[in-house]
């Protein structure tokens, strides 16, 4: 039995050479050996399993492809005939010495083995990406074929981007590891950012990472004398990395307090909003109460001279009058000039009435000022924000926002530095009022005492001669006391329009400073207004930043998860069953020429280990 099976093997491999042979007759004869394959491998029931790829692709120094070519492992159902297809300019049998036939783009073969290797070669093609290669002596640009032996200050650039008339899903999943090997005896210097640095022997192996779906612009720089390097070596393959993430949750939770502190925040906000906006309405009636107080001020300081000059002339004529009638000027007075006395107190009593009247109605005057003044005063809010809620908002805010937290501590220190300085004033302002009234109802009681006189004088000068003489003397009494009573009331009156004056002109410089409070209050409120209106769109906008935070952590681990993708083929993309295909590219390199070796001898034929040992030539 065990020998008729061997037979059997036997047969079936003489089976494939001769169908090899036939294809190859038949293509002298225009049959197509790609149809003789096919019918071979369906008779033998040969078929491909698996089948992993590795691109290998010879690159100039300056990153333009030179050559392609791609080592194919198959896993096949059975011994046998079998096809593969792939535009191949020429292929090799790397597994055994059985003859492989390319036809068009059908590889033909027979094998033993389940596992077969076979070297596949393009005459032309593109890679999934493209490099460029520049190199730079001294800051000036240099051909690579010049730069062997050189010496300076050397940088080389290398860039990588995508090919997009290759097959999105290499670079889309595939990591490029891009190394660099430096003698350590020729370069000093190295610098090579974003790469791994590692030594080996004499040399300075220098790696850098290029993730899937991302492009390159590399730079390494040394300093060097006699340069040589070998090519640079650019493998790729599935991406596949674990990646260890913070607590997301923790994470999370950390955005949810920077959430939370901006309500807070803009909570605080707008209370301070509501509070400026009270001070600035406090502030704006304070000014517009200061300026009438300081109008009535005004007016009474312009009054006060005309108000003194009449009291002057009034207590002039009284002094005058009763000089006139004092006792020692009754010898010899002639008693027909008292009927000019008369009109001349009657007079005299209008004037008095007259500067009474004026005092009312500076009195009234001062009244409404002081009561515009006292509500204004009054309507500046009581509550104030405290330090620790200013300095609580100052340590969240920024250099702008800090600027105008400073002047507003800065204003609402000075509303409540008037508002306590007016406290202080109030009780003098207050008395003002009084103090006119009085003043003029001690006017109105000379006016009368005047009038009553002069009724005295017209019946003195009715009566008998004796009578007269004693009313006279009694007149001439009344007259001297109320003259000096005057001019106590006259200097009285004359310091307290001093006062009014001297008021006058230091409380414009306090209304002035009320104003400028003012404006300065309102611009604050302003300012904390449109404060108040970014921290609400801060907190609107930043609401939601922990599901945009973990959307975008997804998203970011989605792009270099590793997940598993369907592999393709780099040579024959209409192929289902390719498992793996890895990509080894290199440059070639810097080096001085070197001396000729003698001629290898020539071989008799070529063997499978000639073939497997040029892969590597």
């Amino acid at each position: 039995m065990r020998k008729r099976i061997l037979m059997r093997k036997r047969i079936i491999g003489l089976v494939a050479t001769a169908s090899l042979i036939v294809a190859t007759a038949g293509n002298a004869t225009g049959i197509s050996a790609g149809e003789q394959g096919t019918e071979d491998a369906q008779q033998s029931g040969c078929a491909i399993l698996e089948k992993d790829e590795v691109v290998y692709a010879r690159l100039s120094q300056t990153g333009g492809v030179d050559d392609i070519y791609i080592v194919n492992h198959l896993s096949l159902s059975s011994a046998g005939v079998f096809t593969d297809n792939g535009a191949y300019s020429s292929a090799a049998n790397l597994t055994d010495l059985n003859p492989l036939k390319l036809e068009g783009a059908v590889v033909i073969a027979y094998t033993d083995s389940r596992d077969f290797y076979y070297q596949g070669n393009l005459s032309s093609g593109n890679l999934p990406w493209r490099y460029e290669i520049a190199y730079f002596l001294d800051g000036s640009p240099i051909a690579a074929d010049a730069l062997a032996g050189s010496s300076g200050k050397l940088e080389i650039r290398l860039s990588a981007s995508a090919d997009l008339s290759v097959s999105e899903v290499f670079r889309n999943n595939y990591m490029q590891q891009i190394t660099f090997t430096l003698s350590s005896e020729k370069c000093s210097g190295i610098s090579a950012k974003g790469a791994t640095i590692a030594n080996a022997g004499k040399n300075k192996i220098i790696v850098f990472t290029v993730l899937p779906k991302q492009d390159a612009a590399i730079t390494v720089s040394a300093d060097v004398r006699n340069f040589e390097m070998p090519g640079i070596e650019i493998t790729a393959m599935p991406f596949s990395m674990s990646f260890t993430i913070p607590d997301i949750d923790e994470m999370l939770g950390e955005f949810k307090q920077l959430t939370d502190a901006l309500i807070e925040l803009d909570d605080g906000v707008s209370k301070l909003e509501s509070g400026t906006m009270e001070l600035a309405e406090g502030s704006v009636e304070l000014s517009n109460g200061s300026s009438g107080f300081a109008d009535g001020l005004a007016l009474l300081s312009s009054n006060s001279r005309q108000i003194t000059d009449g009291s002057a002339s009034v207590m002039s004529a009284l002094t005058q009058i009763s000089s006139a009638l004092s006792a020692d000027a009754l010898d010899g007075f002639d008693i027909s000039g008292l009927a000019r006395l008369p009109f001349m107190l009657n007079l005299l009593s209008t004037g008095i009435a007259q500067v009474s009247g004026s005092m009312e109605e500076l009195r009234d005057a001062y009244t409404v000022a002081y009561a515009s003044l006292d509500e204004a005063i009054l309507a500046l809010p009581g509550a104030r924000v405290t330090d620790a809620e200013l300095a609580s908002l100052y340590s969240k805010s920024d250099a702008g926002e800090q600027a105008l937290l400073s002047r507003l501590m800065e204003t609402q220190a000075a509303a409540f530095s008037v508002k306590s300085a007016y406290e202080q004033v109030k009780p003098v302002l207050r008395s003002v009022p009084g103090l006119l009234d009085s003043a003029a109802s001690t006017l109105n009681s000379f006016s009368q005492t005047l009038a009553l006189i002069n009724e005295q004088i017209t019946a003195a000068t009715a009566g008998d001669g004796d009578g007269f003489i004693e009313q006279f003397s009694l007149l001439a009494g009344g007259l001297a006391e109320l003259s000096g009573k005057y001019a106590a009331f006259h200097n009285g009156l004359t310091v307290f329009m001093q006062g009014l004056s001297e008021l006058k002109e230091g409380y414009s410089l306090l209304d002035e400073g009320i104003a400028g409070l003012s404006e300065g209050a309102c611009e604050i409120s302003s300012g904390i207004s449109q404060l108040s209106g970014g921290t609400s769109l801060l907190v609107d906008e930043t609401a939601d930043i922990p599901d945009l935070v973990k959307h975008e952590i997804d998203k970011l681990m989605s792009d270099y998860s590793g997940e598993p993708f369907d592999p393709v083929s780099f040579v024959s993309p209409g192929f289902c069953n390719v498992t793996f295909v890895q990509f080894v590219f290199r440059t070639g390199g810097i080096e001085l020429p070197k001396a000729e070796k003698s001629p290898p001898q020539e071989s008799s034929g070529q063997t499978l280990w000639n073939r497997l040992t040029a892969l590597f030539e």
